[in-house]
């Protein structure tokens, strides 16, 4: 089945309606607007993500339901009071090879600047850091994780760990996974910015490309052993 019988694309009009939101972020523009936001943006957006889902659902059996987040923005402990999001995101969890094993996950936002695509391990909880760090020490897990990580490479998704200023302990400073063991996050990510192909069913294949590409480090993350 072809992406255009599944996803035509996000609207026009939903699009601009984003932009607007840029310029005029207030409950009145949002509410006199609310049919346009659910019809042109919301839906067309959950379709997306629904899609992508099913079609990777078939090389990641157990493949988790997705997840769209909410256009209104968290105020908490924010400045800015701005009340909406200008942009759509949602995530999809990738199964866990058992309980207790890490998750990792395929994220997606899209809006007037294009389309954004990430997965993997973002901020995890310190056991799971931890667990993170023995696999990026072991030769054999370590060295695996450096071939899926330049493959990646290959296919255009560029890396981003939120690193320390140090290696930590109990790890040398100029141990060879030294880049790896300092990172806090382990996550690959490729914005695409914004051209004809966001109001086609090129979206949709895209982002299917760009999450199918993160398969190996999602299982890589999932077979870690537990502590």
């Amino acid at each position: 089945m072809t992406g255009q019988a599944l996803f035509p694309g996000m609207p026009d009009e939903g699009l601009a309606f984003l932009e607007d939101l840029e310029e005029r972020n207030t409950r009145e523009f949002f509410d006199a607007h609310r049919q346009v936001f659910r019809e042109q943006v919301q839906a067309p957006f959950a379709a997306l993500v629904e899609a992508a889902a099913g079609r990777l659902r078939r090389s990641v059996p157990g493949l988790g339901q997705p997840k769209v987040h909410r256009i209104y923005r968290d105020l908490r402990f924010r400045k800015d009071k701005t009340p909406y999001n200008t942009s759509m995101s949602g995530w999809v969890a990738h199964p866990a090879a058992a309980p207790g094993r890490i998750q990792g996950s395929y994220y997606v936002n899209v809006g007037p600047a294009g389309m954004y695509a990430a997965g993997g391990l973002y901020h995890p909880e310190r056991p799971e850091l931890e667990r993170l760090r023995a696999a990026v020490a072991d030769p054999d897990a370590g060295g695996e994780l450096a071939r899926i990580l330049r493959r990646a490479a290959g296919r255009g998704l560029e890396r981003w760990l939120d690193p320390l200023q140090r290696v930590p302990r109990p790890y040398p400073a100029d141990h060879p996974m030294a880049e790896l063991l300092r990172a806090r996050s382990l996550t690959l990510h490729r914005r695409h910015e914004r051209g004809p192909w966001l109001l086609t069913a090129e979206l949709l294949d895209r982002l299917l490309g760009d999450w199918r590409a993160l398969v190996p480090l999602n299982r890589w993350l999932a077979d870690l052993p537990e502590e």
